[in-house]
């Protein structure tokens, strides 16, 4: 069997390339014949431009270009994950139209669109939205990673100033779930099936991430950790993710936000388990 792993041509960080060797120790202890493809040798083009490869049996797409992955889903090739899945997880906004009134999400308004060099530049919206959540809130840009791009504002004047600096972009608020302050479970699901979790803490920080000083534990989710991740996994059509689950009042869960590429080198440490394995055995027995 033969695969590509699409990954993106201008990331080249560590923390990257620690997930495709990881990927690829695991296609060869599996006799999985995995090669690692930027997205730069794959430009959109005509079909003619593919004719020059051996199309993989497979592929795992480790990226968020949504083109491309449309593109190659053209020529029949399996991608995991589809490139439906990812765009509905890549944009925060997508994820919440997605799950609304399927799974429990924290209260959600998604603010109105502007542009560039137009801005934010009335704030009536804010002042409503503040009616309806109460303070603080959660502010949130429709793309982002390890929560670089998600602000807490108690007052409407520091929402007033995320908001001027957040210019243009898309994003929505939410309301604040106080009982999961600075905490979350990350449910990682392959398949299906829960195959590992480790609860995300952090004292000085109402972000979790652990790319922003948080600590880890490895944990067995509660029954309805574990079902609203599943839930939500089954809804966004995902082989595989990570899962960000609040904690609610009264053993409550809220999905927070869903990983369609998850950093799992930070769930191996914590947990042992190797996620890049568990994904290449789920998709050498579906194929």
């Amino acid at each position: 069997m033969k695969g590509w792993i699409v990954v993106n041509s201008f990331v080249n960080s560590i923390k990257f390339k620690e997930l495709y060797e990881f990927f690829k120790n695991s296609a060869k202890k599996l006799n999985i014949q995995l090669e690692v493809r930027t997205t730069d040798s794959l430009i959109c083009s005509t079909d003619d431009f593919f004719s020059k490869f051996e199309l993989p049996d497979f592929i795992i797409f480790w990226d968020k270009d949504i083109y491309l992955a449309q593109r190659l889903e053209t020529l029949g090739i399996p991608l995991f994950n589809s490139a439906k899945a990812i765009q509905l997880c890549d944009n925060k906004i997508l994820t919440t139209l997605a799950l609304n009134k399927r799974v429990a999400i924290p209260k959600t308004i998604i603010v109105p669109k502007t542009f560039e060099g137009v801005d934010y530049n009335k704030f009536t919206f804010l002042e409503e939205a503040i009616k309806i959540l109460s303070l603080p809130i959660i502010i949130k840009e429709a793309y982002g990673s390890f929560g670089q791009q998600v602000y807490l504002a108690n007052s409407l004047e520091e929402a007033k100033k995320i908001f001027e600096n957040i210019k243009f972009k898309d994003c929505l608020i939410q309301e604040f779930i106080s009982s999961s302050y600075g905490k979350d479970v990350r449910v990682n699901v392959v398949g299906g099936e829960v195959v590992a979790s480790m609860l995300r803490f952090n004292d000085n920080d109402f972000r979790s991430n652990i790319s922003n000083g948080g600590s880890m534990k490895a944990i067995t989710p509660s029954n309805s950790q574990k079902e609203i991740a599943l839930k939500a996994c089954k809804i966004l059509g995902l082989t595989f993710a990570g899962v960000d689950v609040l904690f609610g009042d009264n053993d409550k869960s809220y999905i927070c936000e869903v990983n369609s590429n998850p950093h799992f080198k930070i769930t191996f440490d914590c947990t042992g388990v190797d996620m890049s394995e568990k994904i290449l055995i789920h998709i050498k027995n579906s194929i």
